[in-house]
């Protein structure tokens, strides 16, 4: 694919509109929710470890254990959501933290670059480094992979890339350690993205500027393309009645499932004063509707 023409300029002026409205609505959204978090109280939480470049934010990831526990080989590896161009790892801290205690592994909680200033490949790097870091310094070898909404994109697609060498190359990603992938959970994820609309026009940099990509796979669009050529290990979708992406997980559930690909799958139901809205085991992690869908990825997890 070539990119620079003038639909390609249009669609990132009205992309560039679309992001900064969600990034407004989204902070607010996320400071209200954050204000009245109550976080597990038996659950340690080292945070803000650098994983590569020190004094960039982007480079820092925390890890979480339950007291008492010690962290052995095996970590839940997780990744926020935010539509590729908002967020951090303490939106996702308290979920997180749940997790760790009641599956009783570490969870790893990362942060990484955001579009547009960086493109797909370079937050895949991000999330390559910082298990390059785990593994080196914390001996870490097998990951479980956890993501929402756009977290749980790059759940998928990290899976993919890490058990294909040519994935890896097509993406100009680098990951120095052998670390194995035992399951993916993806909580209201996004497989699929018009290469002409929010958000996924930012996956690539214009041909022409620095760093800008001149042929990028056409399977960032639609991950059902990569799975297809690398396969995925055991995997897990979590949606609710008002997802919006809640067709898009069950077409990926119907797709894995075609494909021989063991998948567990949780379509929350809304109680009367309560939502299965977009991520809610995230925004809501002690409703009893999260913790039916935490029980199911802990399950994947342990197969």
């Amino acid at each position: 694919m070539r990119y620079g023409s003038e639909d390609m300029i249009l669609g990132r002026f009205i992309a560039d509109k679309e992001r900064k409205a969600f990034i407004r609505n989204a902070t607010r959204n996320d400071r209200i929710r954050m204000a009245s978090e109550v976080l597990p109280g038996n659950c340690d939480a080292e945070c803000d470890i650098v994983y590569e470049t020190p004094d960039i934010p982007e480079h820092r990831l925390d890890i979480y254990k339950l007291n008492g526990t010690t962290q052995g080989d095996t970590v839940f590896f997780l990744i926020h959501g935010g539509a590729f161009v908002y967020g951090t790892k303490e939106l996702d801290k308290n979920f997180g933290m749940n997790l760790a205690v009641f599956s009783q592994l570490p969870v790893v909680n990362v942060n990484y670059h955001l579009m547009p200033e960086k493109s797909l490949s370079e937050m895949l790097n991000d999330l390559c480094m910082a298990i390059d870091y785990i593994s080196k310094n914390r001996g870490v070898n097998r990951i479980h992979l956890v993501g929402d909404s756009a977290g749980g994109y790059l759940a998928v697609m990290l899976a993919c890339l890490l058990r294909d060498k040519g994935v890896r190359h097509d993406l100009g990603v680098f990951v120095k350690s052998d670390v194995e992938v035992l399951s993916v959970a993806s909580i209201c994820g996004v497989y699929e993205g018009d290469i002409r609309k929010f958000p996924a026009i930012y996956f690539v940099k214009p041909a022409g500027i620095s760093g800008g990509d001149i042929d990028i796979p056409d399977y960032i669009f639609d991950l059902k393309k990569v799975i297809k050529r690398t396969g995925l290990p055991r995997t897990c979708l979590i949606t609710g009645d008002k997802d919006f992406l809640r067709k898009g997980n069950a077409k990926m559930r119907d797709y894995l499932q075609e494909s021989g690909i063991p998948v567990k799958f949780y379509d929350a139901i809304s109680s009367e004063d309560k939502s299965a809205i977009h991520v809610f085991p995230i925004s809501d992690p002690a409703w009893q509707e999260s913790h039916v869908a935490l029980k199911l990825i802990i399950e994947n997890a342990a197969g």
